[in-house]
């Protein structure tokens, strides 16, 4: 079973990152073929995978070959209405390949419907939960503390400068460390993370000279750190009872 997963998988990534070219992601956005290319691309590659049962294996590739033509039919959709949002249409878009993979290596070697039932596990929905709130909840939580000055003039100019969503992202990122870092036991690591970011941001502190950036500054890093620490211990202690 491992090793069918394996060379699927071994296939999507050929497939996927190593034969599809900067340019056929270009071009298949605008022109069907280069889509179908791309698809057919990968159901060669499937071939390869399932050579010595082709005549039993067939379906299986038909059925990959469809799914991934239509979740990146979607995906192509979803960047040209929300161009502003690749990453999350990137993760979506590989979860849902995965997720064709894990189906067919289950169907193949017939797995029970009750292993599944580990996805509705107290430690699952545990962790599921823990994620959500670390990336999803916790923005727009620090979002609504900080509207109250988001119409600070020397706020907004800070902004212009800054990458597009490279706040969110750093936030993002430093919680799920944080939330990892207290699983593991690893509290100095958290003290690390601090000091590493404080060096990161003294050069912009020290160059703005402004108390209110500053300020905005130390609140954000402590509050986006007290959000990381309550939701990792709060996990820590819920797996107790597990």
């Amino acid at each position: 079973m491992l090793v069918l997963f394996l060379k699927l998988l071994l296939a999507h990534i050929v497939g996927d990152f190593v034969l599809q070219t900067k340019k056929l992601v270009i071009k298949r956005r605008e022109n069907v073929f280069y889509l179908l290319l791309h698809v057919c691309i990968h159901v060669i590659l499937l071939g390869i995978v399932f050579f010595q049962n082709l005549s039993a294996s067939w379906p299986y590739m038909i059925f990959i070959g469809f799914a991934h033509l239509a979740i990146d039919s979607m995906k192509i959709v979803c960047e040209k209405k929300w161009p502003s949002n690749p990453v999350l249409f990137f993760l979506a878009d590989q979860f849902l390949h995965m997720l064709v993979i894990l189906t067919v290596v289950g169907h193949i070697y017939e797995i029970p419907l009750e292993r599944l039932t580990v996805f509705m596990s107290a430690k699952f929905l545990a962790y599921t939960v823990a994620l959500l709130l670390t990336v999803v909840v916790s923005p727009i939580l620090l979002r609504v503390f900080f509207s109250r000055w988001s119409k600070e003039h020397v706020l907004h100019g800070k902004k212009e400068e800054t990458l597009l969503d490279a706040g969110l992202l750093i936030g993002v990122m430093e919680r799920l460390i944080i939330v990892l870092f207290i699983q593991l036991g690893f509290l100095s690591g958290i003290g690390f993370l601090l000091a590493a970011k404080s060096i990161f941001r003294f050069g912009d502190l020290n160059n703005a000279k402004n108390t209110k950036f500053t300020e905005y500054v130390l609140v954000g890093t402590f509050a986006s750190f007290l959000i990381a620490i309550i939701i990792g211990y709060a996990l820590r202690l819920t797996l107790k009872y597990c």
